[in-house]
């Protein structure tokens, strides 16, 4: 009798547990709610974030739900410090983690399931609708392949960003969200960039030193990544070429005669 309450009170737990998109939908609210200007509201919603993912994280793998809780604390630290950078680039953080454990749901979702996570997604991490739009009718190699072109197109567009910027605080932001964007696709086959490889250059940026060269380096890696992508997009000459067609007989059976060389 104890082990079917057991039984039963476990499988209650996981009727209860609701679904990533809907667990994001509440982070999200508590989320908005983390403004500067009021730091008593958003101590509060931060830690209404981390109770929720303490309490609901089935649909988060442990590696992201501790990193996401850590940068839930870190951005504690920013509000009492009053930092607006280091707040702005904690909760980018944030929504990115949680957009990867939104992104890999979508591609392990039922074919009917997708769209929640794919709405979610566009919500969390800035990608354009008109990249997301109907990606989950697509076959998920194509889909796959959409969507990490969308998040390296952001991400070359923040690095430049970082490079062009006018004071260090702009390229912290600009490379904490280029850092932000890999850790959605950085589980791809193709990825030529490594987490520590933005961590430096943000160390560089926070410390004084020359982050440029840093920076340069990451846009030469990225380049290669996206170049790397659009060959695996474009179908292979030998898928698309048609067979060469058999030599032409005769009805008797005799070789057939030379083709005019004039085009039709």
């Amino acid at each position: 009798m104890k082990r079917w309450l057991a039984l039963a009170w476990f499988l209650g737990l996981l009727a209860l547990a609701a679904p990533l998109p809907q667990v994001y939908d509440r982070l999200e609210e508590a989320l908005k709610q983390v403004r500067l200007e009021n730091p008593t509201q958003a101590l509060a919603a931060l830690d209404r974030a981390q109770s929720l993912l303490r309490q609901e994280s089935e649909g988060l793998p442990p590696v992201l739900r501790d990193a996401t809780l850590l940068h839930l604390q870190d951005a504690r630290q920013a509000v009492l410090r009053q930092s607006r950078v280091d707040l702005e680039a904690r909760l980018l953080l944030v929504r990115h983690l949680l957009g990867k454990a939104l992104y890999d749901g979508f591609f392990q979702a039922p074919a009917g399931q997708k769209a929640p996570y794919l709405t979610r997604l566009v919500r969390a991490t800035g990608l354009p609708q008109s990249l997301a739009q109907g990606a989950e009718n697509l076959v998920p190699e194509e889909a796959q392949r959409r969507l990490e072109a969308g998040y390296l197109q952001l991400l070359t567009e923040d690095l430049g960003q970082a490079l062009s910027a006018s004071s260090r605080p702009q390229a912290y932001l600009a490379l904490a969200r280029a850092y932000a964007r890999f850790l959605v696709i950085q589980d791809s086959p193709q990825s030529t960039l490594k987490a520590q490889d933005f961590i430096q250059a943000l160390g560089k940026v926070s410390s004084g030193e020359d982050f440029r060269p840093s920076v340069r380096d990451l846009q030469e890696k990225t380049l290669a990544w996206r170049k790397h992508l659009q060959t695996l997009a474009a179908p292979s000459p030998m898928a698309t070429s048609a067979p060469p067609p058999a030599s032409a007989q005769s009805p008797t059976g005799s070789p057939a005669g030379k083709p005019s060389t004039t085009p039709p």
